[in-house]
């Protein structure tokens, strides 16, 4: 075989597998149709995450065998507040305190958000990888304590658990070949907040009455 045809045939397979390569691991969805060797991109990040399983599915694409966070960016540990137990007032007029018992019981889980405002209700879009591999994806918090609460007031318990938070992309695994591949990334991001069993900070939450004694906003800023 000539030098110059077999440099040429050379080229040309460098450059197809250049394209899978890309096709395989970009961020955006891009594939190649075989027919005309065009790029094509008939779907979006809305079908990839509605594909996942849990999520609605996706009139373009199959229902994806598994769903997984990838190219993981770790973030500060976020500690994040919740109520334990109803509130308890004291705002009937009375100029006397009260004692009352406060707290409960709460689960917290594991979270998810989408880092862009694509359309998607990721709630119940079940997203692997991270922290989830090797940790617990929820928590029980149980406390309550005897507390005071002054004429005028309303107080309830709430905790703060700490949380792992993570970053990135979803790595979605098809059973059959969509497009020409069996996987494609988001070129979205997502956030999961993975709670650290134990790691918990108690505290009593007082307000004026008249207010929502459920308000964490001054915790969760």
């Amino acid at each position: 075989m000539p030098a110059q045809l077999t440099l040429l045939l050379l080229l040309a397979l460098a450059a197809a597998t250049s394209t899978s390569a890309r096709a395989l691991s970009s961020r955006h969805p891009l594939a190649l149709d075989t027919s005309t060797g065009r790029a094509v991109s008939d779907f979006n990040d809305t079908d990839l995450f509605n594909s996942c399983p849990g999520g609605p599915g996706s009139d373009k694409l199959e229902r994806a065998d598994r769903c997984t966070l990838v190219n993981v960016v770790n973030n500060p540990n976020v500690r994040t507040f919740v109520v334990l137990g109803d509130p308890q007032l004291n705002c009937g007029g009375a100029t006397d305190p009260v004692t009352v018992q406060l707290g409960g019981q709460q689960t917290v889980s594991q979270s998810t958000t989408l880092n862009a405002n694509i359309g998607v209700d990721i709630e119940g879009i079940s997203i692997g990888g991270g922290a989830s591999t090797t940790d617990e994806t929820s928590t029980t918090v149980t406390k309550s304590i005897t507390y005071t609460i002054p004429p005028g007031r309303q107080a309830v318990y709430v905790a703060g658990t700490n949380q792992l938070s993570e970053t990135g992309n979803v790595q979605v695994n098809y059973g059959d070949r969509q497009y020409g591949h069996f996987i494609w990334f988001t070129n979205a991001e997502v956030t999961q907040l993975t709670p650290i069993t134990n790691d918990v900070e108690f505290d009593v939450h007082e307000s004026a009455c008249g207010t929502d004694p459920r308000d964490l906003s001054s915790y969760n800023s």
